[in-house]
């Protein structure tokens, strides 16, 4: 949905439209006034209203075009796991410990039957969960893929032998088919449904049916919805490895010191490198304590890799490009807990991994309204309640408009792959405008 295009002959936008509708069917009951005594309740007027937590969770929902897959009275669970599959999918048991809530967020299927030449692939998967889920397939060749006939985008699988969709997707629990459209001499041995865990978009704690919303709350799920949470502001670096310092390697990895543009980092000028094909490095850590991070890499330019932390928060990286020399990247910011983690990254043919840092956030409720405040979102008081009026000020700002339209692509970190030509041409386009838009200060 394009927020910034569509606008009422008032001038209101649809973010602010959608927030009423939201906020009006999902109020809590109220006392009435005396005046309202044996009457339906007065509709909710003025700023001063304040807005509960499921209001805002829904309204969300609904601003960043995920509420396609939910029922006219869908259940606040489900309009939560879709804001955060990672949260949904644990509970705390009476001990405290967190615990599997539901069956994993994750479907696959292995793909052993022919297909003629031209024909589609497809499959129907049975995802377990309400969430937002990301698309992988093993195997080579250009790739279109759809669910439930809606795009999810182009995508390659030859560099890496796997490749991720380009595009999350919201998709209720249930049977959902998959049909993939294949490029000459492209193939897929396996398909993939997994929850986009690295996007967590909920208040401290989790979210609270029946709880006010304060300013501190909406800042950190704006944040989060918004992609901003890598500009939190930095507490230290927790982990700082060489890429050569790994503990595994696949075959085709090794270290080497052989010159290739800017020289890397160390004293011995060492780093990571796949050969002839693509290899897997591991990397072995541990936490003191629970946080928010952000996993940086220092990359050969010009190359896309995926990395993975303990197998559940997935994200690929595309290194500016280059002549192959190094350069950072951001690959993910997420909540990690405190013990030990893997972190593995599948790295093409010639690419390689110069260094690794882990870099702690200061993540309370005060840094989140900072970051909204630098942007020029208008903040109150961490504890402060929010009001309808201050909701309708957020969904308006220019920032928001421009960053949730967008959003499934975004959050994949993706641009649109090289289009599929001559193929299946009656299928919608997928892309009709630039997919982040540039903001001050590099947001």
């Amino acid at each position: 949905m394009s927020v910034r295009k569509l606008l009422d002959v008032h001038g209101t936008s649809v973010a602010a439209r959608l927030a009423v509708a939201s906020l009006c069917a999902a109020a809590p009951a109220t006392a009435q006034s005396p005046q309202g005594i044996g009457m339906a309740e007065p509709p909710l007027t003025g700023s001063g209203v304040v807005v509960y937590e499921q209001q805002w969770a829904g309204t969300l929902v609904r601003a960043l075009s995920l509420d396609e897959v939910l029922p006219e009275a869908a259940a606040d669970a489900d309009v939560f796991a879709l804001l955060c599959a990672d949260a949904a999918e644990m509970a705390t048991d009476a001990g405290g410990r967190r615990v599997p809530a539901r069956a994993a967020f994750q479907i696959s299927r292995e793909m052993t039957e022919g297909r003629a030449p031209g024909e589609p692939v497809r499959v129907v998967l049975d995802v377990p969960a309400t969430a937002l889920y990301q698309l992988s397939v093993d195997g080579r060749g250009k790739q279109r893929w759809t669910v439930d006939q809606r795009p999810v985008g182009h995508l390659d699988a030859s560099p890496l032998g796997t490749a991720f969709g380009p595009r999350v997707v919201p998709l209720r629990a249930g049977p959902h088919e998959l049909a993939g459209y294949m490029g000459r001499e492209a193939e897929v041995s396996r398909v993939e449904l997994a929850a986009f865990r690295p996007l967590c978009i909920a208040p401290a704690g989790g979210w609270r049916a029946g709880r006010p919303l304060s300013f501190g709350a909406q800042a950190r799920t704006l944040v989060r919805a918004l992609g901003l949470d890598r500009h939190l502001p930095a507490a230290r670096t927790v982990v700082a490895l060489e890429g050569e310092r790994f503990s595994e390697a696949t075959e085709w990895g090794g270290r080497t010191n052989r010159a290739a543009g800017e020289a890397p980092s160390g004293p011995r000028a060492e780093w990571a490198q796949a050969g002839a094909e693509p290899a897997e490095f591991t990397y072995r850590i541990r936490l003191a304590h629970p946080g928010v991070f952000s996993l940086e890499v220092r990359l050969r330019e010009g190359s896309r890799q995926h990395w993975s932390i303990d197998g559940r928060y997935r994200a690929r990286v595309d290194a500016p490009s280059g002549e192959g020399a190094f350069a950072w990247a951001h690959v993910m910011t997420t909540s990690l807990a405190a013990g030990d983690h893997v972190l593995r990254a599948l790295v093409p043919p010639g690419s390689g991994i110069d260094q690794i840092r882990l870099v702690e956030r200061r993540a309370s409720d005060p840094d989140y309204l900072e970051v909204l405040a630098q942007m020029g979102f208008p903040t109150g008081a961490t504890h402060a309640l929010v009001t309808r009026s201050a909701v309708f000020e957020a969904l308006s700002h220019p920032a928001f408009q421009e960053l949730a339209d967008g959003f499934l692509e975004r959050v994949a970190g993706s641009a649109a792959e090289a289009p599929l030509v001559a193929l299946d041409d009656d299928l919608p386009r997928l892309y009709t405008r630039p997919l982040f838009p540039v903001l001050p200060a590099d947001l």
